[in-house]
């Protein structure tokens, strides 16, 4: 209830992006376990091409916020479905971004996917060293 309570406290333009961005990281989960990845970027690349007409494009911070917020309450909402979220907002408000994916080589093989802008990390930011092996980059 308390979680209930704050979102109506929250500024309309604050309620909407949490509602886009829950709509659009489930869009994105579904859509990476039903199609093939190769697929996945062709539609990443329809999707971040399409500009919303807003009076006030929202924040940087602001998409970044509340994407991490939704997806806390979505199970196995992992960082490539957080970084392509991101990404796909960050175009339709009118920035540039690239979703990177990357791997460590330790011992245990792990993967991560990061979102920069201008070479800075904005989300995704890790303890351990990735090299990146796919970039995504849609320029507006």
């Amino acid at each position: 209830m308390y979680q209930i309570k704050n979102f109506f406290e929250l500024p309309y333009y604050k309620k909407s992006l949490l509602i886009k961005s829950l709509v659009l990281t489930i869009f994105v989960q579904t859509v990476l376990y039903i199609i093939p990845f190769s697929r996945i970027q062709t539609i990443i690349s329809r999707i971040t091409k399409i500009q919303i007409k807003q009076k006030k494009p929202n924040q940087i911070e602001d998409i970044i916020w509340a994407v991490l917020v939704v997806s806390s309450y979505i199970p196995r909402a992992t960082c490539l479905v957080q970084a392509i979220a991101v990404h796909i907002l960050l175009a339709h408000n009118g920035y540039d971004s690239t979703i990177k994916i990357g791997v460590n080589n330790l011992k245990n093989f792990e993967a991560h996917a990061w979102v920069e802008k201008k070479n800075n990390i904005i989300l995704g930011k890790s303890e351990m060293e990735f090299v990146p092996l796919l970039n995504l980059k849609i320029k507006h």
